[in-house]
């Protein structure tokens, strides 16, 4: 059995936010033990001079692991939304335990943070709106790690609607359709925005038709 001493920082060693991160230094009998994010430290539930025996110490240990991870998805969803798929390869890379990692999503799914159905819904509007097809956006959302009827129901209602043609002819723009040349160009843009080989040509033979004829 070993006494807890907790040592909060002063403050008053000269560093300042951008030398040091402050944190609490939690001593079993005088030894270092663990340093604990000021945020997380409620969380732990110890004491000064509280007695810890080797049981306790794993449970502190594993609650600070949990608690970390919480905090790490929710620091790493307000800088950029992401998928539930990303945030475990995130949690994976840091060698967080799957049930920990498990525990960190729900518990940020359940506080509104974590919402796939409305990331991909953005992420395939977005693609609809800057002029890719379809199958660009699926892979995106694929890469995104949205995928199956979630997805399948975002590209639905982004692009249900929507014929492909008029689509392709509005990722065309000005794009020169004057000759054969231009035509095969305009069409390997459109392929590569993810429209089909159908709606890409047609899209440039209604806006070879369209076009003024080329002055000789």
């Amino acid at each position: 059995m070993a006494r807890l001493t907790i040592e909060h920082d002063s403050g008053n060693d000269g560093a300042t936010p951008s030398t040091r991160r402050r944190s609490i230094a939690l001593r079993l009998d005088g030894r270092a033990w663990l340093r604990v994010e000021p945020e997380a430290f409620g969380e732990l539930g110890v004491a000064d001079g509280d007695e810890v025996d080797d049981v306790r110490r794993v449970a502190v240990e594993e609650a600070l692991g949990r608690v970390r991870a919480r905090l790490f998805v929710v620091r790493s969803l307000a800088v950029k939304m992401q998928s539930t798929a990303e945030i475990e390869r995130k949690l994976a890379a840091r060698d967080v335990p799957p049930a920990a990692a498990r525990e960190a999503i729900e518990r940020v799914a359940g506080y509104g943070y974590l919402d796939d159905e409305s990331l991909a819904g953005q992420l395939a509007r977005g693609m609809r709106s800057r002029g890719y097809g379809r199958r660009r956006a699926e892979q995106k959302l694929r890469a995104r790690g949205l995928s199956g009827v979630l997805a399948e129901a975002a590209l639905d209602e982004a692009y249900g609607g929507r014929d492909e043609v008029a689509l392709a002819r509005e990722a065309l723009g000005r794009r020169a359709v004057a000759d054969d040349a231009d035509r095969r160009r305009a069409i390997a843009f459109l392929a590569r925005r993810g429209f089909s080989s159908r709606a890409a040509w047609k899209a440039v033979q209604e806006a070879a038709d369209d076009s003024p004829p080329r002055a000789m």
